[in-house]
C-alpha cells in the first residue's frame, strides 16, 4: 500500500503526518520545536518543489508514505488520481494507493507562518508560528493520520482520495 498525504505546500502538515505516521513523532505527546523542526522536509520545500512526490519512509506494515504539495492546483490531485485509476484498470499498478489531504488541520497560525517564513523569507517570525501551528494541530493531524490507516483498511477500493473536509 501507498499512502500520499498532500496540502498545499507540502511541507508542513503533510510532513508532520507522515512523521506521525511513521511513528517518528509520538502521537501520546505534543512535539517540541526540536522535533518539529526536525521533521524530513519541515518547512524546506519551495514552490518548484508543488506536484513532486517525497518518500519518508516504510511503516510497521511495510506501506510507503509520501507526501507531495499541490499549490493552488485544483487539478493536480484529480488528475493524479485518474493516473493511477488507469494504470490499475490497466493492471500496470499492482499497489493500493491511498490519497489524504492534510489541509483541514491547518490552524491560522501555520498558515500565517508558513506565508511569512516561506513566501516572505521572514523565517524569525514566521517559523515560531509554524511551531506554534503545529503544536496546535497536532491532535487533528494524528486523528487524520489514524483516521486514514483505518479508512485504508476498510476500504475495498485499491483506490482512495480522502478529502477529510469534516476532520476538526
Amino acid at each position: 500500500m501507498i499512502y500520499i498525504y498532500n496540502d498545499f505546500g507540502g511541507t508542513h502538515t503533510t510532513v508532520l503526518a507522515a512523521s506521525y505516521h511513521l511513528n517518528k513523532l509520538d502521537v501520546n505527546r505534543e512535539p517540541t520545536k526540536t522535533e518539529i523542526l526536525a521533521s524530513h522536509n519541515f518547512n524546506k520545500l519551495v514552490y518548484k518543489d508543488r506536484g513532486k512526490l517525497y518518500f519518508h519512509g516504510t511503516d510497521e506494515e511495510g506501506n510507503q508514505v509520501y507526501t507531495m504539495g499541490r499549490g493552488r492546483s485544483k487539478i493536480l490531485i484529480p488528475g493524479i488520481y485518474n493516473l493511477i485509476q488507469m494504470l490499475l484498470d490497466e493492471n500496470v499498478l499492482h499497489e493500493k494507493i491511498i490519497l489524504s489531504n492534510t489541509s483541514p488541520t491547518v490552524p491560522l497560525s501555520m498558515t500565517m507562518g508558513g506565508m511569512l517564513s516561506r513566501w516572505l523569507k521572514i523565517d524569525f517570525i514566521g517559523v515560531p508560528l509554524l511551531v506554534m501551528g503545529a503544536k496546535q494541530a497536532y491532535k487533528d493531524i494524528v486523528n487524520l493520520v489514524h483516521q486514514t490507516k483505518q479508512a485504508a483498511k476498510i476500504s475495498a477500493s485499491q483506490l482512495v482520495m480522502l478529502e477529510n473536509k469534516g476532520l476538526k
